[in-house]
């Protein structure tokens, strides 16, 4: 059985709001088990106050209140909802789409976008050492409460908390830009307005903005994003974009097997917007099975294309023999699911990362958003209060081919699973590490080790732009480990680097430590002289407490790779300690 949207909408929502008619739409099709969910092709709008009210807990957004979610697509399954080209505007803070507890489910042909952003641009108009000018479009309302400048988002005012300064000729992060007109920075700056649409930004400066250059102005939470999967299983996104998203793109939490295909957080054509979603593009947390990208673009989102993660829980307390109470530590971690019985868990030391021990988790227990009680079959040996756990049920392969990253704040793709990874084929250049590898307890809490990662055929152009705010080298591999040099264990493993083309601006290719088989061969090499060199790193590749490393058949113009290889100066072709 197949419905049509129409079927729905009374004379009084057609061109209005179609939140209602979606409600009913959605109900009817569960009822009757039908296959599809048609859009005739149009501009379809959307307002929060009719849609369905839930508290969701959303993995590395802020938490707390209710959400409103215009596609609520709970417990359906074999249903595919077609736009047919259509375009989905959302006005105010809603989630477009939200699937949990659904099979089979398949969105495809349609964009999502906002009436209003939750940013604001203005042009920069005049710097001096201690003060910038910002000129605002005619357009755009702001406020001034209590000396911050404040912008409407729905119903709501929120204050401005930071700056992104970015380039129109490039429509990139500014060189060497940076957060350094954000967070911590921008509390230091006093805002006031000096005429009409004129904004000055007093005091000391970090970072200093070009004349001529656009500053999105950052407002609001990391609320809502664009699609929310949870506990769903095959999903498959085709041909959907998203041009705005007052959170990230996609997010997907305990998951199993998701395709993204032409599935792009891309800019919107005919507009002078210069960025997309306001976190990453997709994420992935405590998912299994297969996560696969294709042909797929993420550009001028305000955070990474692609992060893959599991999320560690801190042991705060031993309740019985064979009980302990764990929390989730990050604020943006809170409530998310990333244990449920029968699940295998692993035992870590939190300042090391390396696993001593295992178990299988028996009953959980929620008591509130930042704790659980697990109980387990056993409670190994040595266990101890700040110890962390990792869900090793929960870990999913990746493959991502025929990809184009670009013009996003942060870095590229983050793999942080300890699946089969496949890069091939994607074109990659972010401000900060084109890829990073990474893995901690003492910060976001994302674990999880690398055991087999292949990064091939790549073209990497001018990435670490902003160094060394989101990376060190164009692969950046820096598990977050309080001692990395103590211990015989090594965190990584089977990082494989090969027939990639670097075109880069500066020396830093590959920055690495704690790694048991590391290959980098037949990769190319060439100057593309777009930005200065910065300097950062001083060899092209610079690794420390790593094994079993092969390092060669690479071309580079400027002669034989320097390399600095467990504090061994070296160039590509010398005798590496411990080759495979």
């Amino acid at each position: 059985m197949r419905f049509s949207i129409g079927q729905f909408l009374h004379d009084r929502d057609k061109g209005g709001d179609t939140t209602f008619a979606v409600y009913q739409a959605l109900k009817q099709c569960r009822a009757d088990n039908c296959t599809a969910l048609l859009f005739p092709k149009s501009t379809y709008h959307f307002w929060p106050d009719k849609a369905l009210e839930r508290h969701v807990y959303i993995s590395n957004h802020d938490e707390g209140g209710l959400r409103r979610i215009a596609f609520p697509i709970f417990d359906m399954h074999d249903l595919t909802i077609d736009g047919q080209g259509s375009e989905f505007i959302f006005h105010g803070p809603m989630i477009p789409f939200m699937l949990e507890y659904a099979e089979r489910l398949t969105l495809k042909n349609l964009t999502i976008d906002w009436e209003r952003p939750m940013f604001e641009q203005g042009a920069v108009v005049e710097a001096g050492a201690d003060f910038f000018d910002i000129q605002m479009p005619s357009d755009v309302d702001y406020r001034f409460i209590r000396d911050r400048l404040v912008f409407a988002f729905g119903h709501r005012q929120e204050e401005v908390w930071g700056f992104d300064e970015i380039d129109p000729a490039t429509r990139a992060h500014a060189y060497q830009s940076g957060d350094r007109i954000s967070w911590d920075a921008f509390k230091e700056l006093k805002l006031s307005e000096i005429g009409p649409g004129r904004i000055r930004a007093e005091g000391p400066l970090r970072h200093r903005p070009t004349v001529g250059n656009v500053l999105a102005m950052r407002f609001g939470r990391r609320e809502n994003p664009g699609i929310m999967l949870k506990d769903c299983s095959s999903t498959r996104i085709e041909r959907v974009a998203i041009h705005h998203a007052p959170g990230m793109g996609l997010v997907a939490q305990r998951c199993t097997d998701i395709r993204l295909h032409a599935f792009d957080v891309k800019l919107r054509a005919g507009t002078n917007r210069l960025v997309t979603a306001t976190a990453d593009a997709t994420h992935f947390a405590n998912c299994r099975g297969l996560i696969e990208l294709s042909h797929c673009l993420f550009e001028n989102q305000l955070d990474d294309p692609c992060n893959v993660h599991g999320i560690y829980g801190q042991i705060t307390e031993l309740i019985s023999e064979d009980t302990v109470l764990v929390k989730l530590v990050h604020e943006m971690q809170k409530g998310v699911e990333i244990v449920a019985a029968g699940d295998a868990i692993r035992f870590a030391r939190h300042d090391s990362l390396i696993g001593y021990a295992k178990a299988r988790a028996r009953k959980t227990e929620r008591i509130s958003g930042d704790y659980f009680l697990l109980s387990l079959d056993d409670l190994p040996d040595g266990l101890k209060v700040g110890d962390v756990i990792e869900n090793m049920t929960w870990i999913p392969d990746l493959e991502v081919r025929h990809c184009e990253v670009r013009a996003n704040r942060a870095r590229g793709f983050l793999i942080t699973t300890a699946g089969e990874v496949l890069l091939e084929n994607n074109t990659i250049s972010a401000p900060g590490a084109g890829i990073k590898i990474s893995g901690d307890a003492n910060s976001w809490y994302e674990s999880g080790a690398v055991r087999d990662v292949t990064i091939r055929g790549n073209t990497f152009l001018d990435c670490n732009y902003c160094c060394p705010d989101w990376g060190r080298a164009v692969i950046d591999i820096d598990p977050e480990i309080e001692n990395p040099e103590a211990g015989e264990e090594y965190y990584h493993r089977n990082i494989r680097i090969e027939n990639n083309e670097f075109r880069t601006f500066d020396t830093g290719l590959v920055h690495g430590h704690s790694i048991d088989g590391f290959i980098f061969r037949n990769n190319k090499i060439s100057a593309s002289g777009s930005y200065p060199r910065h300097h950062f790193m001083k060899r092209a590749i610079e690794l420390r407490k790593v094994r079993n490393v092969r390092i060669t058949g690479n071309e580079a113009k400027d002669g034989p790779l320097s390399m600095r290889i467990n504090g061994q100066s070296l160039l590509e072709g010398d005798a590496i300690e411990d080759e495979l």
